[in-house]
C-alpha cells in the first residue's frame, strides 16, 4: 500500500528506518522501505537495514542530486502511495506513520507534516542553522510546502516529478509545489512533524543559503515566484528605488554581519538582512 522512500547522503539512517519499520508493521497492510545512497562517502552501517523485512538498500556511488535521486526512488517504488522522508530526521511521534496512512484516499492531494527542531541547544558552530530553523522555518510550516517529508500518490508524482534541470542547491521543492498547484493538486498540512537533526555548521549553512538564493534568482526568470518572501521584499525595495541604498548599507556592514552570524549568538534579524543583501547583489551582478 505504501512505499517509504529515503534519499540518503552521508548520514546514518539505521535508527530512522527501525522506527519506521516498527510503525509500518503495526499500521500498514503492505509496505516497503527503500533507502538510496546518493554518492555517499560515509555509509555508516546503513546496509544493515536490509535485514529488516520489506526493506531495500541501494548504494549509488555517483551523486546525482536532490531532484534526480527522488525521481529514482519513485521509479523503484512498487506501491500506490509514496512517503518521502529526508534521512536527517528523528521520529518522536509513535503515530507518525498512522497519521499519514489516514490520507491515502485522497489522490489529488499532497499531504505534508512540517519540520521541528530539537529544543536542546547544539554546539556553537551549529547555532545559526538551529536558531533559524527553530524561530523561522518551523513557524511557517503551515503555509510553505517542504519536501522534508510528504505523502503523494504515485500517479500524481508521475505527472510532475522533481525538475531534473535544477542542478544547483535549493528550491527544487518550491518548483515541485508550483507545478503541482498548476495542475490543480491540493496541498494539505497536518500536524505531524519530524525533527530535523542534520544541522549544518554556521559556515556551511551560510554558503548553502547563498547557493539557494542564486538558484532562486535563476528559477524566478522562468517561474512566477512572487509569493516567496525574499522576492516580495526585493520587489518592494525596487518599487521605492532603494536597491542601491540597501546595497551600500549591506556592503558597509557585511563583514560585521558575518562575524555575528559565525558567533555563538547570531542575530536572525541580521541573517535576514544578509540574505536580502546577497539577493540584491545576485540581481545586480547578472
Amino acid at each position: 500500500m505504501i512505499s517509504v522512500l529515503i534519499p540518503c547522503y552521508n548520514y546514518d539512517v539505521t535508527g530512522l528506518v527501525k522506527k519506521l519499520h516498527k510503525q509500518l508493521n503495526i499500521k500498514a497492510d503492505k509496505f516497503e522501505i527503500i533507502c538510496v545512497e546518493d554518492g555517499s562517502i560515509n555509509v555508516f552501517s546503513n546496509s544493515q537495514i536490509e535485514k529488516l523485512s520489506h526493506t531495500k538498500y541501494i548504494h549509488r556511488k555517483k551523486n546525482i542530486g536532490r531532484s534526480k535521486i527522488r525521481n529514482f526512488l519513485a521509479r523503484e517504488a512498487k506501491f500506490k502511495w509514496l512517503l518521502f522522508i529526508d534521512c536527517d530526521s528523528l521520529i518522536e511521534n509513535e503515530r507518525f506513520v498512522e497519521n499519514y496512512i489516514k490520507y491515502t484516499s485522497y489522490e489529488k492531494q499532497i499531504t505534508y507534516g512540517g519540520t521541528d527542531y530539537q529544543t536542546e541547544k547544539p554546539k556553537k558552530d551549529k547555532i545559526l542553522h538551529w536558531k533559524y530553523g527553530s524561530k523561522v522555518e518551523s513557524k511557517k510550516k503551515r503555509n510553505i510546502f517542504s519536501s522534508h517529508h510528504f505523502l503523494i500518490n504515485k500517479k500524481a508524482f508521475g505527472k510532475v516529478k522533481f525538475n531534473e534541470e535544477i542542478r544547483h542547491y535549493g528550491h527544487e521543492d518550491t518548483i515541485f509545489w508550483l507545478e503541482l498547484k498548476n495542475k490543480n493538486y491540493k496541498f494539505n498540512y497536518i500536524k505531524n512533524p519530524l525533527t530535523h537533526i542534520g544541522l549544518e555548521t554556521n559556515k556551511v549553512f551560510i554558503k548553502k543559503t547563498t547557493e539557494a538564493l542564486k538558484n532562486l534568482y535563476f528559477l524566478s526568470k522562468k517561474y512566477n515566484l512572487n509569493n516567496i518572501s525574499i522576492i516580495k521584499s526585493q520587489k518592494k525595495i525596487s518599487k521605492f528605488l532603494l536597491n542601491d541604498l540597501v546595497l551600500i548599507l549591506f556592503n558597509v556592514t557585511k563583514k560585521k554581519i558575518l562575524n555575528n552570524l559565525l558567533s555563538k549568538k547570531p542575530s536572525i534579524l541580521l541573517f535576514q538582512f544578509y540574505k536580502l543583501g546577497c539577493y540584491l547583489e545576485i540581481i545586480k551582478d547578472d
